[in-house]
């Protein structure tokens, strides 16, 4: 349902009418509650009173950040949300510093997977170029340490 959905026209009835059903089933499906908000934003013509409906967006959003457990995707949505239709900066960027800092987390962590990764399947130069390019973001990582070291790279 929600491949179908995406794959429509932003804001489109049947756009909406499918993640309505998403929502209907699975309230919690993060991926879905991101994308049904944009939709509603994008398919907002004709809106009666557009503050509830701004609302009605922003309690998507909200949904969306508490059933992730304030996952990187919903806190960038909704700091978007935040700097983008209630014109609010101030409100937007601490959602967005959080976002960045698990954004960083993730990047560190994916990378040292790969550098362990490229070590066990004998790709010694690509694990090292992964590392030195690790090491320019994240100087000080006893995580890529240990990745390097698994790999068998020289520090």
């Amino acid at each position: 349902m929600l491949s179908e959905a995406r794959s429509l026209e932003w804001g489109s009835p049947r756009q909406l009418q499918l993640l309505a059903e998403l929502k209907a089933c699975c309230p919690a499906f993060v991926p879905g509650l991101l994308v049904s908000s944009r939709a509603m934003l994008w398919g907002k013509e004709g809106v009666q009173d557009p503050a509830t409906f701004f609302d009605e967006v922003e309690q998507v959003l909200r949904h969306a950040l508490e059933a992730s457990g304030r996952e990187t995707g919903a806190l960038i949505g909704m700091a978007r949300f935040m700097s983008v239709v209630r014109d609010s900066p101030q409100a937007a960027e601490p959602l967005y510093r959080e976002a960045v800092s698990k954004a960083l987390e993730g990047l560190e962590e994916a990378w040292a997977g790969l550098i362990e990764t490229l070590g066990e399947l004998e790709k010694t130069e690509e694990a090292a170029r992964t590392a030195e390019l690790a090491r320019k973001v994240f100087p000080q990582s006893e995580q890529l340490s240990e990745a390097s070291k698994y790999a068998k790279l020289s520090e």
